[in-house]
């Protein structure tokens, strides 16, 4: 998902990207040449707005007049601060000034844009459109792997196996609300699940180290044996009165041990992907 967007980032300064910092008026920050929704996502630029902008490939270019190659790399971190944006940056590669030129249109920059200083966001796929000047990059972003025996997730997924598919496109669409690294979600860390007593880490993960547990309730449930193992740790979270960190969504009627009719869900089969996972992120703030 991160890679159907990328940051174009434009200067007059003909010195601006040979460092790894650089300081924009936040007037020009993701406010023009950019579609209205994106602009309304991240404008504000709040802790999982930058976050997410620091997943997104990026173009570093230079106006059109100071005749200087662009490159493409990353933003590692932002920092905004009395109408100012600072950006901390890593470049990979550089591309030549006339490639932006000839496929201004695939790569969706608008006539006179490269005349702008301004940091625009795009919705193109860098990576693919990279290939036609046959650079080949993998994901710029790198970050040390969580630690799943530590770490403490703001959200966490049970689901039984038959589920996968709705749960794994709620997690994307989660993806592009706040850092997946907030995320436990089961084949983000296939790694690190191949370990003994896998039994004691999930339990600890669910009982101990999750704002918010997402139950996924279904007939198919009920019947696994690592569903039932990761539900004892839902059912003394119930004993210990803190409910306000479980949500049930239902996929359909079947009985799961421990769930009653007076308990609330909320019906998985009448809402897309991006609602349900509207509907969770609007539950993880109640907690914040």
């Amino acid at each position: 998902m991160a890679q159907e967007i990328y940051n174009l980032l434009i200067s007059g300064n003909e010195e601006a990207w040979e460092e790894d910092t650089v300081i924009f008026d936040l007037s020009r920050c993701i406010r023009e040449y950019t579609e209205s929704d994106l602009v309304e996502k991240y404008v504000k630029f709040g802790t999982d707005e930058i976050d997410q902008l620091k997943k997104y490939p990026c173009i570093f270019a230079y106006e059109d007049y100071c005749e200087k190659n662009a490159s493409v790399g990353c933003i590692t971190d932002i920092l905004v601060r009395q109408g100012k944006v600072k950006i901390v940056f890593r470049k990979v590669k550089e591309i030549p000034s006339e490639y932006l030129r000839k496929r201004q249109f695939e790569l969706d920059i608008h006539e006179w844009e490269l005349n702008r200083t301004h940091w625009a966001l795009k919705k193109v796929n860098l990576f693919k459109e990279l290939q036609a000047l046959d650079i080949v990059l993998n994901p710029l972003t790198s970050t040390k792997p969580i630690d799943i025996t530590k770490h403490i997730f703001d959200i966490s997924f049970t689901f039984a196996g038959e589920s996968r598919d709705v749960v794994k496109q709620i997690v994307e669409e989660l993806g592009q609300l706040i850092d997946e690294s907030r995320i436990f979600y089961d084949n983000n860390y296939i790694s690190q699940l191949a370990r003994p007593s896998l039994d004691t880490l999930l339990q600890d993960i669910y009982r101990n180290r999750s704002k918010l547990i997402v139950v996924f309730l279904c007939e198919k449930y009920q019947d696994k044996k690592w569903c039932g193992l990761e539900f004892r740790a839902i059912r003394e979270l119930i004993m210990e009165k803190e409910e306000e960190k479980i949500m049930y969504i239902r996929l359909d009627d079947g009985h799961v041990d421990g769930v009653f009719n007076t308990d609330g869900y909320i019906d998985g089969n009448k809402f897309s992907s991006r609602q349900l996972a509207n509907f969770i992120y609007e539950r993880l703030g109640l907690l914040a």
